[in-house]
């Protein structure tokens, strides 16, 4: 790709406090498969390890990698940002903790292109502990697509944010992440981008997403993450159509999980897992 053309596809990853995982991240995207021009941001939010060191390092390999130090920011500020320096097109998040597969734009950027209406496509991801798998069994070639209605994303949010693609242009429509959220920010931009266009899913398995008990996001309150559902919800109500099985259901997975939490305060679980 020339040096003055713009790429296809900007692949944004924001990292805090990622020195471990950052490099393996940066690495897996840009092996992705497709033969679009890429470019891959890494936003820095203030990492006080060796994050934005690594992420150099690996640059210095690979010249598509850009590095920004940002400072401290918070999570939906320093998406904003990175999508803002973005040069193309469509817009690929991955957060650096997780591992991109090689099928990860070919499974959705041509759904996306040819998607009459589309604001959003995303995939499946593999979810593991400690090492990651090599590649995820089956048949990779056979998948399925559906389009995510407000309804069922307003029930419960089960898209990746580390599979998702974007057009830049819905991204700026939609307003952009909300940075007045601390936790859930990829659920509220979602029904963001819903006002602005369709969102579309395939069955693909694209990413390998690590569960980690030591991240950001785990160390947060449980009353931290009601208090967001409470709040992107009750915009979705104002903003789109949810039907009342939907309100009825929520509230049902809320009560539950309410309980799960008090249990856990009371009984907390010992030793490894």
């Amino acid at each position: 790709m020339p040096a003055d053309a713009p790429p296809t596809v900007s692949v944004v990853t924001t990292a805090y406090q990622a020195e471990r995982h950052v490099a393996r991240a940066l690495r897996s995207a840009a092996a992705m498969a497709g033969g679009w021009p890429v470019e891959i941001l890494l936003f820095d939010d203030g990492s006080t390890d060796g994050t934005a060191e690594t992420a150099d390092r690996v640059a210095d390999e690979i010249p598509e990698i850009s590095v920004i130090r940002g400072g401290r920011c918070g999570r939906a500020a320093a998406l904003n940002r990175a999508v803002s320096a973005a040069r193309g097109r469509y817009v690929a998040i991955l957060d650096a903790d997780d591992i991109a597969l090689p099928n990860r734009l070919t499974a959705t950027l041509p759904m996306l292109e040819t998607g009459f209406g589309l604001a959003m496509t995303c995939s499946e991801a593999l979810v593991f502990e400690g090492t990651a798998p090599a590649s995820p069994a089956g048949d990779l070639t056979r998948t399925e697509e559906h389009d995510v209605s407000p309804a069922a994303l307003y029930v419960s949010n089960r898209l990746v944010h580390s599979t998702v693609l974007f057009r830049r242009d819905a991204w700026e429509a939609a307003g952009g992440y909300d940075e007045q959220l601390d936790v859930c920010v990829d659920y509220s931009f979602y029904f963001r981008l819903l006002r602005v266009g369709g969102i579309r899913q395939s069955s693909a398995v694209t990413c390998l997403r690590q569960r980690r008990g030591d991240s950001y996001f785990a160390e947060k309150s449980h009353r931290s993450y009601t208090d967001a559902l409470a709040r992107i919800r009750a915009e979705a109500r104002a903003t789109l159509p949810i039907p009342l099985w939907a309100q009825l259901a929520a509230t049902a997975q809320n009560a539950k999980l309410g309980a799960e939490a008090l249990a856990h305060y009371f009984h907390p679980r010992r030793g490894a897992a």
